[in-house]
């Protein structure tokens, strides 16, 4: 794509991520550029201005005041209608003061809004569970396997359902037939105290996994599928064990944890008697999926007579936590068909900047060949390293904004566009 004096990739030469800034004297900052960072700074303000709100909410959750955490979270969410984890921790709080109804929309509207985070149908199907509506239960977590395979707290919480409506159909199977030895006996072993249903808050991970995030997590997941907790949080309490027979009891009982000062991106959350166990959601922080990217325009920091207009297509895929792979074609700044081969990370809302992410790959540039061959540093028969790091912008869950550094060379314009989840 274009020269450079740094390693480069895709006409991106030497990029750093989060810096859009270009050394290149007397030249005053595009206006593109201008307005990202101007972006960034007003973002960051609110970021402060609310952070302490998701903390106090948290907190006050912790110590029972749940009429006054509900306050909190409602302002922060005011600031930040479009982050989860604020409504995510809403949702808990509603479990909290005995609101089915109202925690079920909250989590409802999160998977909606978050297809590809497994924690709100997770949380959902508790709820349905203390309700005894065990069916959708069912339902809403084998939504959550099927979002995350590795989700083992949905798979433990589905076998719970599952023994909950095994006895259910024990039970009517003998009220039909009464005499029925082998149902009784079924349903015999099924409530017998060894057989109990354990209901376990699952293991908790270092939240790690950059989620929001969904988190993917994200948010993080961290090590998704399993609940985290941030450093310095309070252990969780012990869990009840409750017999698969036992009467479903809708009772339920909030478990969160310290804020940190981020505020926990994952946590223990709520257990209930039915089995299911709630968790508090990844930081959006992950990369899932694939991403159709293309770059319709490159603005050059030096000119040259020589330069033709950059246009590059591609596809990356997101990997576990924070990383993704993916490769691109293009044609380069001087008009030559070039590929490029890459590895990287994407880290979701930085800092607290919502719906912004940064994002670095480094891989295998091919195409500055013949006379532009010591365009790029390193180059090889056409072959040379490449690093870009990038600012991107969600607009929505289907489109992206990005500005791509392309060392000291350029700075590309590119749009990603996440694909369906199932897509291929």
């Amino acid at each position: 794509m274009l020269e450079s004096t740094g390693l480069a990739t895709l006409n991106r030469c030497q990029a750093k991520y989060p810096i859009t800034m270009r050394a290149n004297p007397q030249k005053s900052l595009p206006t593109p550029l201008t307005a990202l960072l101007v972006g960034l700074a007003l973002n960051g303000m609110i970021a402060f201005a609310t952070a302490d709100e998701f903390s106090d909410a948290e907190r006050l959750l912790k110590q029972g005041q749940s009429s006054e955490a509900l306050e909190k979270v409602d302002s922060y969410i005011a600031g930040r209608p479009k982050e989860a984890r604020g409504r995510f921790l809403k949702g808990l709080i509603l479990i909290e003061m005995g609101q089915p109804t109202e925690a079920m929309a909250v989590f409802s509207a999160l998977s909606e809004d978050y297809p590809e985070l497994p924690e709100p149908y997770n949380n959902l199907a508790v709820v349905y569970a203390q309700q005894k509506q065990y069916e959708k239960a069912r339902t809403a977590l084998e939504m959550a396997i099927r979002t995350d395979p590795g989700y083992a707290l949905a798979r433990e919480n589905l076998g719970d359902v599952y023994a909950r409506l095994a006895s259910q159909a024990y039970d009517q199977a003998l009220q039909l037939d009464p005499s029925n030895k082998v149902t009784q006996s079924k349903l015999s072993r099924l409530r017998e105290p060894g057989s109990s249903v354990s209901v376990n808050p699952g293991k908790q991970a270092d939240a790690a996994r950059p989620s929001s995030g969904t988190g993917k997590t994200g948010f993080a997941a961290q090590a998704r599928g399993t609940a985290a907790t941030p450093a310095g949080a309070a252990a969780a309490k012990p869990v009840d064990k409750v017999s698969a027979a036992a009467t479903p009891a809708a009772q339920a009982r909030v478990q969160t944890a310290a804020a940190g000062n981020d505020a926990p991106k994952s946590t223990p959350a709520m257990t209930t008697s039915q089995g299911p166990v709630a968790t508090s959601p990844p930081n959006e922080a992950t990369v899932q999926g694939w991403d159709l990217i293309f770059s319709p325009y490159t603005v050059h920091f030096n000119p040259d007579e020589d330069h033709k207009p950059v246009v590059a297509l591609g596809l990356l895929k997101g990997l576990e936590g924070r990383w993704l792979a993916g490769g691109a074609v293009f044609s380069n700044s001087f008009g030559q068909p070039s590929a490029y081969a890459f590895a990287g990370q994407r880290y979701l809302d930085p800092f607290g900047f919502e719906n912004w992410y940064l994002q670095w790959t480094a891989g295998l540039l091919y195409g500055y060949v013949g006379e532009y061959e010591d365009k790029v540093p390193l180059n090889y028969k056409g072959f040379s390293p490449g690093f870009v790091p990038s600012l991107g912008y969600r607009f929505s869950k289907r489109i992206y904004g990005q500005l791509d550094l392309l060392g000291t060379s350029a700075l590309m314009f590119t749009i990603v566009a996440p694909l369906p989840k199932d897509w291929p």
